[in-house]
Order: C-alpha cells, then structure tokens, then sequence
C-alpha cells in the first residue's frame, strides 16, 4: 500500500534544500524504515551514514534517495502528480475555471526557464526590443491591479512562487521583468532558486501547477513549448497537500521578487 498523501508532502518538504546528511528521523519518513532496519541497510552499504552520537548517526541525502527510488519511484508529491489520473482541460476551460475559483488561496507555482514567444511583451524582448516590453509591462499593471482587487473581493488571495533557474537566461530576465511589475500592481510574487529543489527534479524537471482550494491544474505544452492546457486533478488530499506544501515552501525557502531582483543586480555587478 502507498504511503498516505501527507507522508509524501512531509517527504518533499525533507528534499527542499536539505543539508548533506539527514537524520534518523527524516530518513526514516523517506524510507519508512524503522532504526534496526537502518542500521542493516547501512552495515550491507545502501546507506552511507557517519557517527553523530555514542548511538545515533545520520545517513547521506543521496544515498537515501537513490534507495528510496529503487524502492518506489513515487517518493515525493511531485512524483505523485506526475502519476496521477485526471481530466484534461483545454486552455479556454482552464481560463474559466480559474475565474471561477472559490475563496481561498490560488498558488501559480512557474518553473519554466524557456518559452516560444507567442505573446506580445515577450516577443518584443525576444526580438531585443526590451524598451517596449518593459512599456506593454508596465501598461499592464492597471488590468493586473484591477483583477487582484475582484480577486479580494470574493476572498481569493493569488499567490506566485516563481522557481527561477540560474545563470538566468533571456526568459528568466524576462519573467523577472513581468514579475516585478505584477508586485508592483499589488501582486504576491515570491523567488525559490532552483537549486533548493535539485533533489524534487531526480527524474523530472518540476511542472508548472495553477493550484485553487478545489483542483491542482498541471500545465500541459506543446512539443514547441506553446500552453496546451492542463491536466484537472480533483483529489482532495493532493489538492490539499500541495497547497500546503507550496505555503511552506514560500514561507520558509523564498524571498520576494525585488529582492531577487536586488540580488540578481549585486550577482551581475
């Protein structure tokens, strides 16, 4: 039987940017195993583990992993969404669905480091013609503004973790650019730096989710990279737990959008 729902969340939480050895307690959450079971894993060369006390130890993060992964390749809640069944939407359905969401919280978590430039502000920066993007952008902060206000009108709170890869490439200054301006507007727009999630994308890069209180929505693409709708799934204990453990990953791993920004600026000085 698979672990519940919540030992998979506990379980990606422990692989958000955890140091290079864990300790007995979240190694044995990620492996289920008990301390006798731990110490003949270890005695047999699974683990690698070093000595922390007269009888404790702690085991490397990527020698855990590799074994949780020989064991079930679902180990976190990312890998459960990649498995898991649901109804495909198509982009004007996933558009009206989202307008529709309940009070609450509605998480964008954007990943993507590349996309083909199939809307305006990003083709004028794709082309170089960054001075008029940065105006499209900042011309839109008056819609973003008035959309956040109807949001807080009927009790919905828009959140954005923004996983931004580094070096940052032309789509990833560009977003950075898009992000500023929807904080600006009054958005809620937080940086993870990707590689606090190196052990989340063992298999797969992470997906791009739109998460309200009812359905976590995975983005799907084009072979080019265009949107190509989602992926709805209705589950209540996912949809619970991934909202969840986006909260905690925004509270805990980001910072702001500006001040990514200021960072970004000192980095290229």
């Amino acid at each position: 039987m698979p672990p519940a729902t919540y030992i998979y969340e506990q379980r990606t939480r422990i692989l958000t940017d955890p140091a290079r050895y864990l300790d007995a307690a979240d190694t044995r959450t990620l492996t289920g195993h008990a301390k006798a079971t731990l110490s003949r894993l270890t005695e047999e060369g699974r683990f690698i583990a070093r000595k922390t006390g007269a009888r404790s130890f702690s085991y490397q993060t990527e020698s855990v992993l590799a074994y949780c992964r020989e064991q079930d390749p679902n180990v976190t809640l990312f890998d459960v969404l990649a498995t898991t069944t649901g109804e495909q939407v198509t982009e004007d359905e996933l558009a009206r669905e989202l307008g529709r969401a309940r009070s609450g919280t509605w998480w964008t978590l954007a990943r993507r480091d590349h996309a083909p430039p199939d809307w305006s502000s990003w083709q004028h920066w794709y082309r170089g013609d960054t001075v008029q993007a940065q105006t499209d952008l900042y011309e839109k902060r008056a819609e973003w503004a008035r959309q956040l206000k109807e949001h807080r009108a009927r009790g919905l709170v828009r959140r954005t973790l923004w996983v931004s890869a580094q070096p940052s490439g032309m789509y990833g200054q560009y977003c950075l650019t898009r992000y500023r301006n929807v904080a600006a507007a009054g958005g809620s727009v937080h940086v993870l730096p990707a590689w606090k999630i190196g052990h989340l994308e063992h298999q797969r890069m992470l997906p791009e989710l739109e998460v309200t209180p009812e359905a976590v929505y995975v983005r799907r693409y084009t072979r080019v990279g265009s949107r190509a709708g989602a992926l709805r799934i209705t589950t209540p204990e996912l949809v619970a737990s991934t909202g969840t453990f986006l909260g905690w990953a925004d509270r805990q791993h980001s910072v702001t959008v500006n001040s990514f920004a200021q960072w970004h600026r000192q980095g290229a000085a």
